[in-house]
Order: structure tokens, then C-alpha cells, then sequence
């Protein structure tokens, strides 16, 4: 028994390879050598972790994983709890269909991050790519809870169909962001892009750092002091430590109700340097 697991890579990964319980409650019950055997699949052949990594520590529900890059898919999917550090870059589906604990990956990871997720924290250092929060392959709905905070950027469709928790973006988002959302939060700090909230429910979108454009099924409602804008700048800048500008955290904000073709109890929030005309629609 030791008080970590940690995973180095053997050398650099150039194909992809696919884990499979690679999170930390499912460590915490095995050995090294368990470890070491469970399965992966590299490209079409099946194999084990320990032709890939170097296992050091068993029986402990904090992880390390270092040297992973980009081609690693699948860490932390699933994970219940415990602690998750990724000292690097990570593949695609990181932190999809969490339900609890800490995934702290230091680096950028690639596709469906958090897809589906229903708790926990998923913390992203660097970039991370589409469906961000997102639903899964075939699901009806994305992220159900807990929360997700990327410094870098994202790419398209994040929080797509997402359902409740909390997702911070801190630099630009693609196209597509917030579609579908049934209810939750996505704040973005840069810029979003183009199409965000279509078919939006319930959700709501806030967005520090300017839309790209906004969809004719938005009407513009208010110009305002959101107070749980300021709640949750505040919480982040705590939990976080995140650096935000006090004129995002008590300044006023622009808000849209839509989506139209939807129930319309959506809402977009820019924020506004003063109370005056709205950027978007009719004043």
C-alpha cells in the first residue's frame, strides 16, 4: 500500500491507445502488477498498460499520469473519486461520464472532455477540443452535474445538451456553444462564437468577452447587475483562483431571452461596459 499510484510513460505514444479503468477508485483496490495488466487497446491490438507505462505505488485512490500525450484516450472515464493528476497533454473522452473526485490534468486534452459527466471537478490547464461538458455518442443529454473549469480555450460545441453543473471557459469557444443546452451554466471569459445557444431551454449563457453573433430567436430583454453573475465570479476567483476583473464582477450585463424555437426560458448575458443600448437587436 502507498500513498499514490503513478503512471510514467515508457516512451512517447504515437498511435492511439485506448485505457479502460484507468481511474482512481478502480486503482485503489489493485496491485501493481494488477495494474500493470489492465487492458488497453493499441490501434486494433488488445495489450496491457504495463507495455506503455512504468507503475509505481498500488492500492491508493490518488493517481499521477505522466507522459501520456495526446494519443491516450480515455483517462479518468467513469471515475468515482478520488484524486487524478495529468502531468502533460491527454487524449480524447478525459473525465467523461464522471460522477465524482478531482481530475486535475495539466496540459490540453482533446475531445468529449467531462461528456456526460454527472459530479466531481474536472480542472483543464491548457486547451481542450469539442463537446466540452457535452452529451456522449448517442446520448440525449450532456453534463448533469459537477463542475468543469478549462483556462485555455475550447472548441465547438461545448456544453452542448448539457443539463445542470458548471462549465468556465476562460479563453475563446467555437461555434455551437450551449446548443441544445436543457439547463446549467456556461461562462465564457473570451470570445464565442458563432451559433451559441441555439435551441436553448433553460440554460444559460455568460459570456465576458464578446458573441460572435446572436441568433434572430433572441430578444433582447435588459440591461442589468445579474446577482448570480456576481455569486459565481466570486466563487471562482475563491475556488479557483481565478484573476477576474471587478468590472465583470459588479459591472451590468446584456440580457437575451430565447431560444425562441424553444421553450424560450433561456438566457444570454454579455457583458456590457455601460448600462446603455444593447449591442444586439432593438434597444
Amino acid at each position: 500500500m502507498s500513498d499514490r499510484v503513478t503512471l510514467v510513460a515508457r516512451h512517447a505514444i504515437a498511435e492511439p491507445l485506448e485505457t479502460e479503468g484507468l481511474t482512481p477508485d478502480r486503482l485503489a483496490m489493485l496491485s501493481e502488477p494488477a495494474i500493470a495488466q489492465l487492458p488497453v487497446w493499441s490501434g486494433r491490438r488488445a495489450a496491457q498498460l504495463g507495455e506503455f507505462f512504468d507503475v509505481q505505488g498500488s492500492y491508493a485512490s490518488s493517481v499521477v499520469v505522466q507522459g501520456a500525450g495526446g494519443h491516450v484516450h480515455g483517462i479518468g472515464e467513469a471515475m468515482t473519486g478520488g484524486t487524478l493528476i495529468l502531468e502533460g497533454d491527454a487524449g480524447n473522452l478525459v473525465g467523461a461520464g464522471m460522477s465524482g473526485g478531482t481530475l486535475d490534468a495539466r496540459g490540453s486534452i482533446g475531445d468529449d472532455g467531462g461528456a456526460g459527466m454527472s459530479g466531481g471537478i474536472l480542472e483543464i490547464v491548457g486547451d481542450c477540443g469539442d463537446r466540452l461538458g457535452a452529451a456522449r455518442p448517442g446520448a440525449p443529454r450532456g453534463m448533469t452535474g459537477g463542475e468543469i473549469v478549462v483556462r485555455g480555450r475550447a472548441g465547438h460545441s461545448a456544453a452542448a445538451a448539457c443539463r445542470r453543473g458548471l462549465l468556465v471557459v476562460c479563453g475563446d469557444v467555437g461555434m455551437g456553444a450551449a446548443h441544445g443546452m436543457i439547463a446549467g451554466s456556461l461562462f465564457v471569459f473570451g470570445r464565442v462564437g458563432p451559433g451559441a445557444a441555439q435551441f436553448n431551454k433553460r440554460g444559460s449563457l455568460v459570456s465576458l468577452g464578446g458573441l460572435d453573433d446572436m441568433l434572430p430567436t433572441y430578444r433582447y430583454a435588459c440591461t442589468y447587475r445579474p446577482p448570480h453573475v456576481r455569486v459565481t465570479l466570486l466563487y471562482l476567483a475563491r475556488r479557483y483562483g481565478l484573476a477576474i476583473d471587478s468590472r465583470y464582477v459588479g459591472g451590468h450585463y446584456r440580457r437575451y431571452c430565447g431560444d425562441l424555437l424553444a421553450p424560450g426560458k433561456g438566457e444570454i448575458l454579455l457583458w456590457s461596459e455601460s448600462a446603455e443600448r444593447p449591442e444586439f437587436g432593438p434597444s
